[in-house]
């Protein structure tokens, strides 16, 4: 009776591991599905990615725009100079970026009455500079300081091509 009974045993072991060999694996349906989700949450992730990615470049672009403010306002009550205008002058005497690296290109402003130093930092154009990104083409960010108080002011978001005002943006 016990070599009957573990024969039949034996044989339900054989049969279950033989149903197991063949449900191993997804089905289609189940890889389907998996992708259909994938491709949801990614339709829904990347818009988000890209705009971190837009901030990151503002952000890059406020930094350069707050050392040559600084920079400015100090030489300004160091030596009563008139702060420098041509990019040229803001890598030089300022920090700005080196043209090399630089995504923007930046310009500065002086206004001799109000003792107002502003500066414009104009996203370049990816077919001018080979580091250059097209989300960038013509973007502007703007900042000035009053030399006299020390205030800076600087936009916070990538303004519109041709932007020349920020309503955020008055120093005085």
């Amino acid at each position: 009776m016990t070599t009957l009974n573990s024969r039949l045993q034996l044989a339900l072991l054989n049969r279950k591991k033989g149903r197991n060999l063949l449900e191993k694996g997804f089905t289609l349906v189940e890889l389907m599905i998996v992708i259909v989700i994938v491709a949801i949450l990614s339709a829904v992730a990347l818009p988000n990615f890209l705009k971190q990615s837009d901030k990151a470049k503002a952000t890059e672009a406020k930094t350069g725009i707050a050392a040559i403010l600084k920079q400015a306002q100090a030489d300004f009550i160091e030596s009563g100079n008139a702060p420098k205008t041509t990019a040229a002058d803001l890598r030089t005497y300022y920090g700005a970026p080196p043209a090399d690296t630089q995504k923007f290109n930046y310009t500065g402003a002086y206004n001799s009455t109000d003792k107002i130093y502003t500066v414009t930092a104009t996203g370049l154009n990816a077919a001018t500079v080979a580091t250059a990104d097209q989300n960038l083409s013509l973007k502007v960010v703007l900042g000035c300081v009053s030399l006299e108080s020390g205030v800076i002011e600087i936009s916070q978001n990538l303004l519109a091509a041709g932007t020349t005002t920020d309503a955020n943006v008055t120093c005085k």
